[in-house]
């Protein structure tokens, strides 16, 4: 665990603590499960004491205790051959089973401790649990995620270029005229972009690698982008060397460095993971819970799997971790019942157990299981592996279900989600807008322009949207020029003032081609629910209304009355 920070550590001792002073009731129950199988002589009660002892065995090497696994996982396959014997011509071996459970036995009393433990506790003798630091919580609260940083030698042209235009999309530019007091302000101040001009490289010699040491010891993934007048490989070599992500020559256009700064902060904005951990063993679950909870990742729980489903439709994983043994029914069973959800087709599962066997674990995957992780694993390489199983179906969904110029929802997941938005509203209240949105004269964009620079007008409007929209609020791409938002919990006539503010903004940024510039303006029409009563009539109300708008000279925004 030598990546893990030295709290961390000191957590999953702690867990490591409480899971030995438990080892002892835990080796009752098992016990208790013996007396019936013998006293019951049947398959039934003989499985229940092998998924028991399964239990055992994984939690042993989850928790550190190897021996403890090893002596477990011996009994259980000796379970498993005689429940696997289709003759079945003798009677279970009990005599081999109670010699080898006297040393589980040995094993489960309290001063069993394993080696890792011992390491561990050498740390602190008196383990607290872990606790956020108000300060960093303080320091977080002050990161603007719009704020940018602009540094040059002087006042030039384009920081007023760059403060009007990226105003717009609601970036606030502070500039800074020497590294000195640049070094102090990012001291004070939570600011993941900075953008400097050339010059100021140039003029001092140091300057360069002063950024550089900046970006290394900044906490928040500091991004450099550079401007320059000429695009000189000689100057483009010295930004690399000076800590540079990006290069752009002015004129600047806005656009295009706006969707960059969004890839380069892209890694950090994303919502957290969540995963959706599937067991029967809460004290597995509380582990595995706080290493991913650990590593920024959302959990959710299901520890019966009669429950799985009705979790899976309010939590809405991304991904799920289940053990392969459990009441009711084992995780293949679990994982075929998942799969007959068309829902969840697309969810990766990931099977953690102590189950070695390859045919098992064969049968997992045939099922339709993603991956099969054996315990003991540690801490690093799960949240590894989760992370980047994660990270590829976040990517699979997003293409999907994404327009793939503006990233916005395509035309079919944005009509579902006027549907289900519908549904809720109609359930629980309250008031909902949908407003259809139209870039005016756009085929003579394309033609004068070109359909790169229309393709640029198109995402420089899906920024703004999502931008000056509330995260609740649904945006998708309707078609060609046309862009669709749900505006939730918002009448007629505040869906107006809003929808009219992206208008004019919108109408106020400047579009580059080659060396001209031009500007487009939008047409809005606006419907909303309970006058229209169903997705058919608020989608072709707004488009009515859209069309008006047009009809009646352009750039501006209609309420329709349905």
């Amino acid at each position: 665990m030598s990546n893990l920070s030295e709290s961390i550590k000191l957590k999953l001792a702690s867990m490591a603590e409480d899971y030995l002073r438990q080892l002892p009731l835990r080796f009752n129950e098992i016990l208790k499960n013996v007396s019936i199988a013998r006293t019951e002589g049947d398959l039934k009660s003989l499985g229940i004491l092998k998924n028991s002892i399964h239990k055992l065995a994984g939690s042993g090497a989850t928790f550190g205790f190897d021996e403890l696994s090893l002596k477990s996982k011996e009994l259980e396959e000796s379970i498993n051959l005689f429940l696997e014997d289709e003759n079945k011509n003798s009677s279970f071996d009990w005599k081999e089973f109670d010699e080898s459970l006297l040393v589980i036995q040995d094993i489960c009393k309290p001063d069993s401790a394993p080696e890792e433990l011992e390491e561990l506790e050498e740390l602190d003798s008196s383990i607290a649990p872990l606790v956020l630091n108000p300060q960093a919580d303080l320091q977080a609260d002050r990161f603007e995620r719009n704020l940018i940083v602009y540094l040059s030698d002087k006042e030039d042209s384009v920081i007023s270029e760059i403060t009007e235009q990226m105003g717009i999309f609601g970036f606030r530019i502070t500039p800074i005229y020497d590294i000195d007091t640049l070094e102090t302000f990012f001291t004070d101040n939570m600011c993941r972009v900075l953008i400097v001009n050339t010059s100021f490289i140039e003029k001092d010699s140091s300057a360069g690698s002063r950024l550089t040491e900046l970006k290394r010891i900044s906490r928040y993934s500091l991004s450099i982008i550079y401007v320059a007048d000429s695009g000189d490989f000689n100057l483009r070599l010295k930004t690399v060397k000076s800590g540079g992500d990006a290069f752009f020559v002015v004129p600047l256009d806005t656009g295009i460095l706006v969707d960059k700064i969004d890839k380069l902060t892209s890694r950090i904005n994303h919502p957290p993971y969540h995963i959706l951990l599937i067991d029967d063993d809460p004290e597995q679950i509380v582990y595995y819970a706080f290493v991913l909870q650990q590593a920024g990742m959302i959990t959710s729980v299901a520890s019966d799997p009669k429950q799985v489903i009705e979790v899976l439709v309010e939590s809405k994983p991304e991904l799920i971790i289940m053990d392969m043994y459990m009441p009711t029914c084992d995780g293949i069973e679990l994982a075929s019942i998942i799969r007959q959800h068309e829902s969840f087709l697309t969810i990766p599962i990931i099977f953690l157990s102590a189950e070695k066997s390859e045919g098992k674990h064969l049968d997992a995957i045939r099922t339709g299981a993603d991956d099969f992780l054996i315990k003991p694993i540690k801490p690093e390489t799960l949240i590894t592996i989760i992370n980047a199983k994660a990270v590829r179906n976040r990517n699979l969904r997003y293409l999907m279900e994404r327009d793939s110029l503006t990233g916005l929802l395509n035309h079919a997941n944005l009509k579902e989600r006027i549907s289900m938005e519908m549904i809720r509203v109609k359930r629980s209240g309250g008031n909902l807008s949908y407003a259809m949105i139209d870039a005016d004269h756009f085929k003579n964009v394309n033609d004068t322009y070109g359909h790169l620079a229309g393709d640029l007008v198109l995402k420089s409007l899906s920024r703004m949207l999502q931008d000056r929209l509330r995260r609740t609020d649904i945006i998708g791409r309707y078609g060609g020029e046309e862009f669709g938002i749900i505006l939730i919990n918002t009448d007629s006539d505040n869906a107006y003032t809003v929808m009219e503010e992206v208008r004019k903004n919108f109408g106020l940024l400047k579009h580059k081609s080659e060396n001209e510039e031009f500007y487009v303006t939008l047409s809005c029409g606006i419907a909303s629910f309970p006058k229209c009563n169903s997705p058919s009539e608020l989608n072709d109300a707004a488009d009515k209304a859209m069309y008006e708008a047009k009809s009646s000279g352009r750039d501006r925004t209609v309420v329709h009355g349905c």
